[in-house]
């Protein structure tokens, strides 16, 4: 027979593993919440045809640093065999990836494929406002690149004599702590070669260039791409 004594104890028994249950609910629903991807917008069809394009570009293994390549297909120059630890390719691969867009950029032939990440920098600020290209937030870039915009993370170094940096923004879906951490997602050449790399890791031999919260000299512009008239390799 059950005494009021235990029925005492089975009623605060279940209050505690309610409550105990519900805690736990409540907490995985602030962490989906807190890691939400949502403040950058989804990746959409064109988004996702970006995320093919740059996938389908070689950059892992073309456009190698301390390497002398042909800019437009990032394969070795064979005319120059010899290595150079100054040769990196980050200017190049965006200006070979916007000629296959159709997009206008700074670029060979207008401009040599040497130290062009500086030129291109001050050109988008300046004949690109004419030609499409416009200035956007940080966040701005990686939600335009999630709709499939062209878009580049650009720094222009204050040193004539050392270049500068430029990469694509990728789109990533990712919550607005981790990108004012990190910055927006990319894909580059440069001193690294990577299909997916943030901007703190991307720009991190240029000193100012990336601060945490966007803070730091890096600069987004953005330009639309006609997709109907980009072919993508089967």
């Amino acid at each position: 027979m059950q005494t009021p004594h235990h029925a005492r104890l089975l009623t605060l028994w279940l209050s505690l593993t309610f409550a105990a249950a519900f805690a736990t609910l409540w907490q995985t629903a602030n962490a989906a919440n807190a890691t939400s991807p949502g403040s950058c917008g989804p990746v959409t069809a064109q988004g996702q045809q970006l995320q093919t394009f740059l996938d389908q570009s070689g950059v892992e293994h073309l456009w190698l640093p301390h390497v002398h390549v042909h800019w437009l297909s990032g394969e070795p120059d064979l005319k120059r065999p010899t290595k150079s630890r100054r040769a990196t390719h980050c200017s190049g691969y965006v200006a070979a990836m916007s000629a296959r867009l159709n997009v206008p950029l700074l670029r060979p032939p207008q401009h040599r494929a040497g130290m062009l990440a500086t030129p291109q920098a001050h050109w988008l600020s300046g004949v690109g406002k004419t030609q499409g290209w416009r200035a956007v937030s940080m966040q701005q870039a990686q939600t335009l690149a999630n709709a499939g915009e062209f878009v580049l993370a650009v720094w222009a170094n204050p040193n004539p004599r050392h270049s500068g940096h430029i990469a694509i923004v990728r789109p990533s879906e990712q919550s607005a702590a981790h990108l004012a951490q990190y910055g927006p997602e990319l894909t580059m050449a440069g001193h690294i070669n990577a299909l997916r790399i943030s901007t703190a890791r991307g720009f991190e031999d240029h000193k100012g260039a990336w601060v945490a919260g966007g803070k730091g000299s890096v600069r987004y512009f953005a330009h639309t791409v006609d997709w109907a008239k980009v072919t993508l390799p089967q």
